[in-house]
């Protein structure tokens, strides 16, 4: 939720998504506020991602703390 605040309080009408499967941000939010949401759905992306969760879970367990708490 912190980037999303983070586009909200900014003002920024658009934000490119390289890859929704793995991990899953505020989409919806920013969308209902008017922003311009584009997801790319990059193959890439996608392997990248999931090597960086596979590698990294607690950096991934800590965002759902947040994200949880942020709700």
């Amino acid at each position: 939720m912190m980037c999303t605040g983070a586009i909200l309080l900014y003002k920024i009408p658009r934000v490119v998504i390289g890859e929704n499967e793995n991990w899953m941000g505020g989409e919806e939010l920013l969308k209902s506020q008017g922003v311009e949401v584009i997801v790319v759905d990059d193959a890439e992306c996608k392997v990248l991602m999931k090597k960086f969760i596979v590698e990294k879970p607690e950096v991934r367990s800590e965002h759902s703390i947040t994200h949880s708490i942020d709700r």
